[in-house]
């Protein structure tokens, strides 16, 4: 059952036949305008039909919107999910998608008049072109390859685990850079500016005596962070844990 019948106003509900049809029934991969889009930005849909009926947009099998064209356009969407990221210009006649993601690919649809424009959308995480013979290729190849790293914050200590007995403690400490999108992120650990060891996790053992101070850093292809933990011991006194760093 149509998803819009709950929400649309009378006025801009298709007849069943005309709905039930071509609406959720997309052309074949031969009769659709093919778009490519990259993650984070966006995409536009244009119907160049002169008709002055109201627009039925759809994602598949999914109702999107019906819009009246006029100006300024008032679409009325089938779910909220597609209020924070779709949008209609050109009194109704184009549909945008901002920012972009990977699930946003597939087959779109509009319906005016009774006639069905279609629309498949690729969408990739970079995608790059290159001219042969005088034609314009996509390089499938080298599409979909990650997207810069963003610069790192500053790290931050954890304490997973820590035992004090006879004068001596041990402790398991645990660097992490907050966030995602870095990329591939290494970790070092230093002690008075000496690498002590490599890896997010630390087994450190100290005397009760002497709680030197440890230096974690993390680096990623565009930037290197660090942050130092003076007291150890502190960070995983009574066995509890803690943490040090912004996060």
């Amino acid at each position: 059952h149509p998803a819009f019948s709950s929400h649309l106003h009378p006025t801009l509900i298709p007849p069943s036949s005309q709905f039930l049809s071509p609406f959720f029934s997309p052309a074949s991969a031969g009769d659709a305008t093919e778009l490519i889009g990259t993650v984070g930005k966006s995409v536009t849909f244009r119907s160049y039909s002169t008709d002055k009926n109201a627009a039925f947009w759809s994602f598949g099998n999914n109702p999107i919107m019906s819009v009246e064209f006029e100006d300024p356009p008032r679409p009325v969407f089938s779910a909220n999910k597609f209020r924070t990221r779709f949008a209609v210009s050109e009194r109704g006649r184009a549909l945008r998608i901002s920012p972009l993601t990977l699930e946003d690919a597939g087959t779109y649809s509009v319906l005016i008049d009774g006639k069905t424009s279609t629309f498949t959308l690729q969408v990739f995480s970079r995608c790059f072109h290159c001219c042969f013979l005088g034609f314009l290729h996509k390089k499938r190849e080298v599409c979909d390859t990650p997207v810069p790293p963003g610069e790192l914050a500053e790290p931050t200590v954890t304490c997973e685990a820590g035992n004090c007995s006879d004068g001596s403690c041990s402790f398991s400490l645990r660097c992490s850079a907050p966030g995602d999108g870095f990329g591939n992120v290494s970790y070092t650990w230093s002690v008075r500016d000496e690498l002590w060891d490599r890896g997010p996790v630390l087994l450190w053992r100290n005397e009760s005596s002497r709680d030197e101070a440890l230096t974690c850093t993390a680096q990623n292809a565009v930037s290197s962070r660090n942050v130092t933990v003076t007291t150890p011991g502190v960070l995983c006194a009574g066995g509890s844990r803690g943490q040090v760093g912004k996060g």
